[in-house]
């Protein structure tokens, strides 16, 4: 009987080796060389090539917003599927119709192609999860909101201000 008992904790073991899980981290390792490729830390925001994506912390995206009147940080997670996820070009029209500067800034790379097969023609962000010391996916996005929302220490509880941010 004690053999039985066990039998359920060893299948969800073997299921849990074979299974990939995504989201947990920003998922970079799980990229393809293609797509590495694509990704740089940024250095500057002169001479940013359309679909390439820039790893940034949220004062160095405070400090370029500072050189528009209106700008628009969507923070966002690439395959969202849940209603309150619209694609990518709604964000970039709606910009454009009301002369926001819009920053595009995904909270990691896993379904990345699901982005990039939107082709918004836009340079795309990512956050710097190195930046702020941490490596699990929640909190490296909780800090980086909450700096660009205005708050100066990182350990302060998410605000449910959404993943749009007006400036």
């Amino acid at each position: 009987m004690e053999k039985l008992n066990s039998f359920p904790l060893v299948l969800v073991c073997l299921c849990l080796i074979n299974c990939t899980i995504n989201g947990l981290t920003n998922d970079y390792g799980k990229l393809s060389e293609d797509q590495k490729s694509m990704i740089s830390q940024l250095k500057s925001f002169e001479n940013l090539e359309n679909e390439k994506i820039y790893i940034v912390n949220s004062n160095q995206l405070k400090s370029e917003i500072k050189n528009y009147p209106k700008a628009i940080v969507y923070v966002f997670t690439n395959g969202c599927t849940t209603k309150y996820c619209l694609p990518i070009n709604v964000y970039k029209s709606y910009a454009e119709t009301n002369a926001y500067k819009l920053f595009l800034v995904m909270n990691g790379y896993s379904k990345l192609n699901e982005t990039l097969d939107q082709r918004a023609e836009i340079p795309y962000f990512s956050i710097d999860n190195e930046y702020y010391g941490v490596s699990n996916r929640n909190k490296y996005s909780t800090f980086f909101e909450n700096e660009l929302d205005g708050f100066t220490k990182r350990n302060e509880a998410q605000r449910l201000s959404g993943k749009s941010f007006l400036f």
